[in-house]
């Protein structure tokens, strides 16, 4: 992505590609598990 413009038709930036792809899917449900265990983990052991 050198030399293109951002968002731009070149083939290393297909949006639909990226967000159609498995691993976008489970990132995003890690980074989701991630802070959810953050949470629980704060409130069961006394986060103040």
């Amino acid at each position: 992505m050198a030399s293109t413009t951002f968002g731009g038709s070149d083939k290393g930036y297909d949006m639909s590609l990226w967000y159609d792809s498995k691993i976008f899917k489970v990132s995003w449900f890690a980074m989701l598990f991630a802070v959810g265990a953050e949470v629980v983990f704060q409130r069961v052991f006394g986060y103040s």
